[in-house]
């Protein structure tokens, strides 16, 4: 009988978390940058859906606009979005959660944040915006508008 140390089993435990980890899931690294109305644009969501909705890689611009995702090769279409998040009031965990009547519902959709870049970019079908994505490739650049 082969005995085991308890030391032995989760390195063995450890290493099979990590088979079939890697470049398996057939992605390559993508990044660019995003510019909206001319400008790079900082905290917007960067979105490349693949493989028909299949796959998908997401990432957030920094303060220079730029990104860095992994997304399927092949082509991929894009969706850009960001609202004005800066004049909401922090999140109160002992607020009421229950189903708003229409009226409080309508109420909180006036106070919803603004898009900063305009809605039709955060619909990856209407957006307009297609990348056909391969390795090795160069940095993209993304133009968005506010309007």
């Amino acid at each position: 009988m082969i005995r085991i140390s308890s030391s032995k089993w989760i390195l063995l435990g450890c290493l099979s978390l990590f088979v079939g980890c890697g470049e398996a899931d057939k992605k390559v690294p993508v990044e660019g940058l995003v510019m909206c109305d001319g400008k790079p644009i900082e905290g917007a969501s960067v979105a490349f859906i693949g493989n028909n909705g299949g796959a998908y890689g997401t990432g957030v611009t920094n303060k220079e606009g730029k990104f860095w995702v992994r997304a399927a090769e092949g082509k991929n279409k894009v969706a850009v979005s960001k609202a004005n998040t800066q004049k909401l009031p922090p999140f109160d965990p002992n607020a009421d959660q229950s189903m708003p009547t229409e009226a409080e519902a309508q109420a909180q959709a006036r106070k919803m944040p603004k898009p900063l870049i305009a809605d039709r970019f955060s619909d990856p079908d209407k957006s307009g915006i297609e990348i056909d994505v391969i390795a090795g490739m160069s940095p993209i650049d993304i133009s968005v508008t506010s309007q």
